[in-house]
């Protein structure tokens, strides 16, 4: 039976001492006096090609650590119904009735979670928020900045169209990561008078919701020059433009094998065709599995590593167009239609971010 231990008393601060951050849960359980912790994970949504990478990342860390003896055990809970933020909650007061030392969770709503967040750590447990943001108090976000990596795409778009009608199919309704990517767009387009934003709505994170959509708003009869996706949609997207015999002018691209086989059949036709691409690596789940473990066990982030105290912005250093093209294919064309490039922090550089 896991070893329980005395509670922090009063409200646990994040602390900035002698050039270090100091991160910890409000409630957070001594340190020193821990055992193996058990982690709870809840990922908010499954199925879908991005999802599933991401799971995997977080099983293949939770492997890792339990063969290694670095954690007692861990267990990974799907929402059944995709996004919704209620029922996260639910599973949330299941790890903490299951008596778990640490919870990790891709949230449903930037807020919507903070009650149960606040009921955790009076338990003494530590939360990290991965691949995007909450709000509550006193807990480690692991995340892209969704907002400038949603806004280097559409200003690739904007700035190859320059004039023209162009539709935006988004990702889950409320998610976070979602709120700040459609907040880029909007702001990017502000830029853009002549660019006209024709239709506006949900593909859902998911390649088939993506392409029904789509097909819908092609059917309405009205030129479309660009597409604005996301990731894990722009290969829905485009097969719904192909199956109409159209194509945008420019658009969004997954980082991923299916999108870029036919990306390059466009290229190798001299179709009037542009597109960039962007990784959002799911493996950020397996990255932010690190970092919950170095500070259940104590350590502090240095200096500067953190923003506002609080959050860990995850660098993506790739960004492909027509013009490195072949840096992305190398990378994709042996791989399985359903990949998507992704990467887990190695253990030995997440140390590096610690004191």
């Amino acid at each position: 039976m896991k070893h329980k231990v005395l509670k922090l008393i009063g409200i646990a601060l994040v602390l900035l001492v002698a050039g270090t951050v100091a991160l910890s849960a409000s409630g957070q359980k001594a340190t020193g006096a821990k055992g193996l912790p058990v982690v709870g994970i809840s990922t908010g949504s499954s199925g879908t090609s991005w999802r599933n990478i991401m799971i995997d990342a977080l099983l293949e860390v939770g492997d890792e650590y339990k063969a290694a003896g670095k954690i007692a055990d861990y267990k990974l809970v799907n929402n059944v119904t995709n996004g919704d933020a209620t029922e996260q909650a639910n599973i949330l007061r299941d790890f903490i009735s299951q008596g778990v030392d640490i919870i990790m969770v891709n949230p449903n709503s930037p807020d919507a979670l903070n009650g149960v967040i606040k009921e955790a750590q009076e338990e003494g447990i530590l939360v990290v928020s991965y691949d995007a943001t909450v709000t509550a108090a006193n807990v480690l976000n692991v995340t892209l900045d969704h907002y400038a990596w949603m806004k280097k795409n559409v200003e690739f778009i904007a700035s190859t169209l320059k004039k023209g009608n162009a539709i935006q199919i988004y990702g889950l309704e409320g998610h976070p990561a979602n709120n700040d990517r459609i907040r880029a767009t909007y702001d990017v387009l502000k830029d853009y008078p002549e660019i006209k934003l024709i239709a506006d709505t949900t593909g859902y994170w998911d390649q088939t919701k993506a392409k029904e959509v789509t097909t819908q708003i092609i059917g309405g009869g009205q030129r479309i020059d660009a597409a604005i996706g996301q990731d894990g949609m722009a290969f829905g997207i485009l097969s719904a433009f192909l199956d109409a015999n159209k194509l945008p002018k420019v658009m969004f691209g997954d980082p991923g094998t299916a999108f870029f086989k036919e990306w390059k059949k466009l290229r190798d036709k001299g179709a009037d065709f542009k597109a960039c691409a962007q990784p959002n690596p799911p493996g950020i789940g397996g990255t932010a599995f690190r970092m919950a473990l170095q500070l259940y066990n104590g350590k502090q982030f240095k200096s500067g590593i953190l923003k506002d105290g609080m959050t860990y912005y995850y660098k993506v250093g790739m960004f492909i167009t027509d013009a490195n093209f072949d840096e992305g294919w190398a990378l994709l064309k042996d791989k399985p239609d359903d990949y998507l490039l992704s990467e887990i922090m190695p253990e030995a550089e997440v140390v590096k971010l610690f004191q």
